[in-house]
């Protein structure tokens, strides 16, 4: 095929893990397609995830003013948890910044203080470089969403970062309803694709939300209907003409294939 539909893992690992492997391999995969279309859901999850997780070590350090203290914080997060996981990519790529570029942060010395500050300046200018690229990394940005607004990150008189909003407006129906609704087989596919007896409460939700969907079709699509959708929304969306772009093969392969379309690793 030669389009591709930039789900969030893809766009994650583009914008926020400078000169990785997982960059890199994200960066030429781009190149195997002839279009490559980012969806808006992509830049709402991926704000309300993963740019969320990188704002979150970002406060941390503005909070206890000390790196020792933020690594601390960090390792008493629950194991195995994606707050977890994440800060600690993020820790990787600030890390990476500051290689790339050692002089601009060259005033500061290396004390616990300073060293906290110099992390805490090079993860905000990724935040903010983030934001700006997100929209050109593609070749088209498309499926906009009428219901959700895109502000960027903002650093308030406090220190700390605002992501808002991070979700859709609440006070009206998810834009994105009258076309799920339209295509109830579908959704019974994509329904049918998720494990009954999975233990994950991920994949609870989305079954629940494509139940309701499907069984109440006259209910109101509210965001947390919209977010328990998740992955699901790229099989639904996803031109057939396109294959889903993911390093979520576990998820989005089961979910693309129920409604004959693909998902690829970069």
């Amino acid at each position: 095929m030669s389009d591709a539909y930039i789900e969030t893992t893809v766009l994650t690992d583009i914008l926020l893990k400078p000169e990785s492997s997982k960059h890199k391999r994200a960066t030429a995969a781009l190149k195997r397609y002839e279009n490559t279309l980012l969806p808006v859901y992509s830049i709402k999850e991926w704000k309300a995830g993963p740019l969320h997780n990188f704002a979150y070590l970002h406060d941390k350090l503005v909070f206890t003013k000390s790196f020792s203290q933020t690594l601390n914080a960090i390792s008493a997060l629950g194991r195995g948890t994606y707050l977890k996981s994440t800060a600690m990519e993020a820790l990787a790529a600030t890390a990476t910044t500051l290689k790339a570029a050692p002089q601009k942060y060259a005033s500061l010395s290396s004390g616990d203080d300073d060293l906290a500050d110099i992390y805490r300046l090079a993860l905000a200018s990724i935040i903010i470089r983030s934001w700006r690229k997100r929209r050109n990394i593609t070749t088209r940005v498309v499926d906009d969403l009428s219901c959700y607004v895109e502000v960027a990150p903002r650093v308030g008189q406090d220190g700390y970062f605002d992501l808002t909003p991070k979700e859709c407006d609440g006070d009206q129906e998810c834009c994105l309803a009258e076309q799920l609704k339209s295509q109830p087989t579908l959704l019974e596919a994509l329904r049918k694709a998720i494990p009954e007896n999975s233990g994950r409460r991920e994949d609870q939700k989305r079954r629940q939300a494509l139940k309701q969907l499907i069984k109440h079709p006259k209910q109101t699509v509210d965001r947390e209907t919209c977010r328990d959708l998740g992955d699901a929304i790229f099989a639904f969306f996803c031109p057939k003409t396109a294959v889903i772009l993911t390093t979520n093969m576990r998820d989005h392969q089961p979910l693309a294939e129920s409604v004959g379309k693909k998902a690829e690793k970069p």
